[in-house]
């Protein structure tokens, strides 16, 4: 009988090894953010929905932990993106060029 909590997982190479599903609170979640060449900023966020550890030891000896997570994206788009976009939709728009 499985421990309280106790997990079996199959791992893509077909082994089976065992892990405690742990519970978790944030801490901090921080947004990482980027700057794209056309002006656009996007923000990312990683966001942990399960961990679990495993019941082995890595190759220097620390636990291993298993997560699941969710990434979050916004999008401040820049108003050359936008203009760049709707030109680019409405010449799409007439049909195909042909030459």
């Amino acid at each position: 009988m499985s421990e309280e909590g106790e997990l079996k997982i199959q791992l893509p190479d077909g082994r089976v090894i065992t892990g405690k599903k742990l519970n978790f609170k944030p801490v901090k979640e921080d947004w990482n953010e980027y700057e794209l060449e056309d002006g656009t900023r996007l923000y990312v966020k990683l966001v942990l929905v399960d961990v679990v550890r495993r019941d082995e030891l890595s190759p220097i000896g620390e636990p291993v932990y298993q997560i699941i997570s969710q990434n979050l994206v916004k999008v401040k788009a820049s108003k050359e993106a936008i203009e760049e976009v709707t030109r680019r939709i409405k010449s799409s728009a007439k049909g195909p060029e042909f030459r």
